[in-house]
């Protein structure tokens, strides 16, 4: 990919919480997937405020002590320029998720045999895209992608080689288009 122009940019992890125990005598259930983001371009639009979580109910409790530390930057000391002022968060109920997505990979498409939950590209959608963009799936599979292309108001393209899998995705896409 390299050679072809593309740079590396980020990894992510789909941490598929309710996963189905292994089914081999010798590995363990697979409860993750790697997800690797290319782009062309060192700069590349991502819209991260598009996905922002909550911050969850530790932060009453952490910033009720704040120390003096706390409320000033505390550069790091391996002087990467990093640091942290804790303070920034006080009054925040929304932040930047981390690289991990945390989703169960139940699905209502049983016919094939790799089918994930239509959140996993919804996430990416959103953070990539905006609408009216173009959303390239290579791999159309059943058509979970250009579902949630379309629900979020993406033009979609699919390329799939199986006949069976093109039709599949097909009456996936026209059951959303037609609700």
């Amino acid at each position: 990919m390299k050679r072809q122009g593309w740079l590396w940019t980020e990894e992510f992890i789909w941490h598929k919480k309710t996963c189905f125990p292994g089914k081999w005598p010798n590995r363990f259930r697979d409860a993750w997937e790697r997800l690797l983001q290319f782009n062309k371009r060192k700069k590349f639009n991502m819209y991260q405020n598009e996905v922002m979580v909550p911050v969850g109910n530790w932060i009453d409790t952490r910033m009720k002590n704040l120390s003096d530390k706390d409320r000033r930057r505390n550069n790091s000391r391996t002087g990467s320029g990093l640091g942290k002022n804790l303070s920034q968060w006080i009054g925040r109920n929304f932040v930047y998720p981390t690289n991990v997505l945390n989703l169960s990979p139940e699905t209502a498409n049983k016919s094939h045999s790799a089918v994930f939950p239509i959140e996993l590209p919804t996430w990416f959608i959103k953070l990539f895209t905006k609408p009216g963009d173009i959303v390239l799936d290579p791999f159309l599979g059943s058509g979970t992608t250009s579902v949630s292309a379309f629900i979020l108001e993406r033009n979609s393209i699919g390329i799939e080689i199986l006949e069976n899998y093109y039709k599949l995705a097909i009456n996936n896409i026209n059951r959303i288009r037609n609700k």
